[in-house]
């Protein structure tokens, strides 16, 4: 710049091109001929210099307008489609009114699952309690209606199914005589968790018949009025007898098969059981089935494998690590032991434990779970107070 002889002054005119240079392609060289200001030499190189638009942005630009363009054209679309049931909706607001509102309704919600391309909401994954309860009503109702045959040939299923959960508690749980005299707790909880909880899982799932659970469901359907004496009888008679007859089947299998070896714990479960006081029974039978309802009743509520699982496991587990009394599984354990060798007689059994235990279940299932969910959500009582009321 030391070199270039002196300027005027730079003008407003000086920064104007004169008429000869051409607006494209000009060099440093014509700039220099026609004597232009540095300033202005600089914005031209800037202007020459800058980059072109490159075609991939174009093409996007045209793509995009394009899928835009298709989208707009689909809403469009489907909004017209949807125009006729309007069209029908609104001219029954003024011939039917109260007829258009629930076609409306209806119309709408379809036409929100066709515009975003879906299918019907799934169900919950657990009920509200006032449906949890509507649902066991249901549940109820429908095992009421069954045959004697067919409730007989799923109490045998279902009599297998817990056989088998008692089957692997004892081999697991109750073959660990280490654990049991080094930490009590910790074998009482392996027994619980390995075994019973699979077998009412498959029970539940495979749509079994086990009384335990009948005497909550059918029971609360016979307070609410829907099934009737016989039905309740039903229920109850045949679902038992097949428990028995699956029980007793699977615990003859266990025992020919020699998978226990020479494990003492079906000896000893069936001891300990057999020489418990009646009112023990009793009142253990009654925690029992306490739990095992409760955990039929949430399973009944959940849409998912994952969340029927969940109900079942947290219950029985603990009712088994409590040391508490299912008449179905002692349907199983009792006669292994006696099998293998229990100093228990037939009477022993029946009389002193499977006795007390299906009543306490009956009272544990049908009062204790049932009862205070069929006076709140149902009607159990009310007809009575309604009655006394009148008088």
């Amino acid at each position: 710049p030391a070199a270039l002889p002196p300027r005027p002054p730079t003008t407003a005119s000086d920064l104007l091109p004169p008429p000869s240079l051409p607006l494209v392609g000009s060099s440093m060289a014509a700039a220099a001929r026609h004597e232009l200001p540095p300033l202005y030499i600089n914005q031209r190189q800037a202007i020459q210099q800058r980059p072109q638009k490159p075609q991939a942005t174009i093409m996007r630009s045209i793509v995009t307008a394009t899928l835009l363009g298709l989208l707009a054209a689909q809403s469009s679309y489907a909004f017209a489609e949807f125009q006729p049931s309007s069209a029908v909706a609104a001219t029954n607001n003024v011939l039917r009114p109260s007829s258009s509102v629930t076609f409306a309704r209806k119309t709408s919600a379809t036409s929100a699952l066709h515009m975003t391309g879906g299918q019907q909401a799934p169900p919950p994954e657990l009920k509200p309690p006032p449906a949890l309860y509507e649902g066991a009503i249901a549940a109820g109702i429908a095992k009421g209606k069954g045959s004697w045959s067919k409730i007989f040939k799923l109490g045998i299923v279902a009599g297998a199914h817990i056989g088998f959960g008692s089957y692997l508690a004892i081999s697991v749980g109750g073959n660990c005589p280490g654990i049991a005299a080094a930490n009590p707790g910790l074998q009482k909880i392996i027994l619980g968790a390995f075994g019973l909880p699979f077998g009412l899982i498959m029970t539940l799932v495979s749509g079994a018949e086990l009384f335990t659970g009948n005497t909550a469901l059918v029971g609360a359907s016979y307070m609410e009025g829907k099934s009737t004496k016989s039905e309740l009888a039903k229920s109850w008679i045949a679902s038992y007898a097949g428990n028995f007859v699956g029980s007793l089947l699977l615990a003859y299998l266990a025992y020919t098969s020699g998978t226990l070896a020479a494990s003492p714990g079906s000896v000893a479960i069936a001891t300990a059981k057999a020489t418990l006081p009646f009112q023990q029974a009793f009142v253990r039978g009654i925690l029992c089935n306490w739990l095992v309802c409760m955990a039929v009743y949430m399973a009944s509520g959940c849409s998912s494998m994952i969340g029927k699982m969940t109900a079942v496991w947290f219950p029985i587990s603990a009712f088994v690590a409590l040391g508490l009394e299912h008449s179905v599984a002692n349907m199983f354990m009792t006669p292994l032991g006696i099998m293998r060798g229990a100093e228990i007689t037939i009477g022993q059994f029946l009389t002193g434990n499977l006795l007390p235990v299906t009543l306490g279940n009956i009272v544990g299932g049908m009062l204790c779970v049932m009862g205070p969910y069929g006076s709140t959500f149902g009607g159990w009582f009310k007809k009575k107070k309604d009655d006394w009321c009148e008088e």
